[in-house]
């Protein structure tokens, strides 16, 4: 951010909690090409643009706060904002119950290994 640091609160308008609480750091959010302008809006700020343009591919929450340079929790207020809109759509990350165990993972690396 240029210009020096800006509070995270002036960023968020105040609000330290995102209206969507089913936002993971690792759910994926994607631009929506249909909304490519952003309503006018007095909650709308410049983070919120930068946000529709780095989500035209997609990113998860960590990436754009990393891409940022802000906190995770103004991320996902910033992401609420947009998802409540319909300027982005947010996958959730897959359930810990249809991932893969890490034992099955690392048999398929040590086997993977052995092709060599």
């Amino acid at each position: 951010m240029s210009g020096g640091p800006v509070r995270p609160y002036v960023i968020t308008g105040g609000r330290s909690r995102s209206t969507r609480p089913e936002l993971a750091i690792e759910s994926l959010v994607s631009a929506l090409p249909e909304r490519p302008e952003l309503p006018e809006d007095p909650l709308l700020n410049r983070e919120h643009q930068r946000i529709v343009q780095l989500c035209h591919s997609l990113l998860s929450i960590a990436e754009v706060a990393a891409h940022l340079g802000l906190p995770l929790g103004v991320v996902k207020v910033l992401v609420g904002d947009l998802w409540d809109l319909g300027a982005v759509q947010v996958l959730p990350p897959v359930p810990q119950a249809e991932r893969l165990p890490t034992t099955l993972l690392e048999e398929v690396l040590v086997g993977l290994r052995q092709l060599r």
